[in-house]
């Protein structure tokens, strides 16, 4: 009996790794929408930049295209992540197109949900459908070599672009571009479970039986890379920025040409310049304006313009390091979520200072002082000798007209160079 017990409680501590062993496998989620510009290359590229603890990495995609600079840039993150990438065509409805679809023939395994298309990749510039064959030919290679590099079709895969072929699942399935068609993620991590899928890395197998989500959240840089990024947004300002920097070149000293060199940088933030630079830009500009409020005194606006412009600088510049990252993204876009508020509630109470600082200094003094001001001298003052006086609660030099005692009410009559004139006050009658 004692023997058949012990036997149960040492055969049950066995059972209990056994089971511990089904463990839950993390799956990192990022969220593709709308059009494709610098602010979506930044969002994947710093969240693919270490997936090390992941099972498998999940980009869903709902696009009509975006610049090339920055869907080559996601091809690379993608194609160079540690953990193999899914890139699911979601959801019901949605479409992959341009460099929606390239970016779809670059993931480790590809999947769409019902009703979804994929296709048009023909490079447009300029607005226009390309033809230059330099720019054909080298997609059509790099096509041919991400759809060789995960084991799907080729021709397929180059037609896209020479043909602007567009594809439902079932016959991108049928066409072997796609692996698999899921309505859901739970219907994907369960066809996705155990499938083999080659990376750049080599050949590696998908356990995705129990799955834990982990969102990517976006932080406030992105969605104000997203904001500038828009193709309309960037053309108005770099439009309305040109303009408003010649008029002011041809009428300096309002200010146009810094508000005009101002737009036409948050402009070119939205065609996909170099946000470093850029946000150095606007922090110097920012500086610029602060130092210029203190140096003359005069414009509040200034001062206002200039924290604006520090704020998005640093906005713009704060991203996560480089390489390998040891802190996490969720906390690094809560820190810079802090270094916006703290920036913006102390560019509120430094601007408060300004203001009533700038209030005093330009409040008007009694440097010409209406007639029949009343004050106090404060010692004896001869007539014609100068001496002082409390005019209006300040010291100011008086020169009396007549003998004037200490303490005594005085009367503001005149101004002489910069001394106030002053007889003895009397009363009226």
């Amino acid at each position: 009996m004692l023997a058949g017990l012990l036997l149960i409680f040492f055969g049950s501590l066995y059972l209990v790794p056994a089971i511990a062993k089904e463990e839950t496998s993390r799956v990192l989620l990022i969220e593709i929408r709308g059009n494709i510009g610098p602010s979506v290359a930044e969002y994947v590229k710093t969240y693919l930049e270490d997936t090390g603890s992941f099972e498998a990495v999940v980009i869903t995609i709902d696009t009509f295209g975006g610049l090339g600079d920055s869907m080559f840039q996601i091809i690379d993150s993608i194609t160079y992540s540690e953990a193999p990438v899914i890139v699911y065509v979601y959801p019901e409805g949605g479409q992959a197109l341009s460099a929606g679809t390239y970016i779809l023939m670059a993931s480790s395994l590809a999947a769409m949900a019902p009703y979804t298309i994929i296709g048009s990749a023909q490079p447009v510039v300029n607005g226009v459908p390309s033809n230059d064959t330099k720019l054909i030919n080298f997609l059509i290679e790099k096509m041919h070599t991400l759809a060789r590099l995960h084991g799907r079709n080729e021709t397929q895969a180059a037609r896209f672009i020479t043909h602007n072929d567009n594809l439902g699942p079932e016959e991108a399935l049928k066409r072997r571009v796609i692996e698999i068609i899921a309505r859901d993620f739970s219907e994907l991590f369960q066809k996705a479970n155990g499938m083999k899928v080659k990376t750049i890395r080599g050949e590696k197998a998908l356990h995705l039986a129990n799955v834990e989500i982990v969102k990517a959240e976006p932080g406030i840089r992105y969605h104000l890379l997203t904001f500038l990024s828009d193709p309309l947004v960037s053309g108005l300002l770099l439009s309305l920025g040109v303009l408003v920097l010649i008029v002011g070149l041809s009428s300096p000293g309002f200010g146009a040409e810094l508000v005009g060199g101002i737009m036409i940088i948050l402009g070119l933030i939205g065609q996909g310049f170099n946000l470093n630079w850029a946000g150095l830009a606007l922090i110097i500009l920012g500086s610029v304006l602060v130092l210029y409020e203190f140096y003359s005194g005069g414009i509040v606006i200034a001062l206002i313009s200039g924290i604006i412009l520090i704020g998005l600088g640093i906005t713009l510049i704060v991203r996560a390091p480089p390489g390998v990252i040891y802190i996490a993204q969720d906390w690094l876009n809560h820190l810079l979520n802090v270094i916006v508020i703290v920036a913006a509630g102390c560019g509120i109470i430094f601007g408060f200072i300004m203001y009533k600082g700038l209030k005093m200094i330009r409040k008007k003094t009694y440097s010409l002082i209406p007639e029949a001001e009343i004050g106090r001298a404060v010692d004896d003052i001869p007539a014609g000798k100068e001496g002082y006086a409390i005019i209006a609660g300040e010291y100011r030099k008086v020169i009396a007209i007549e003998d004037v005692k200490q303490n005594q009410r005085v009367k503001v009559i005149g101004k002489k160079n910069n001394y106030l004139v002053i007889e003895p006050y009397r009363e009226q009658s």
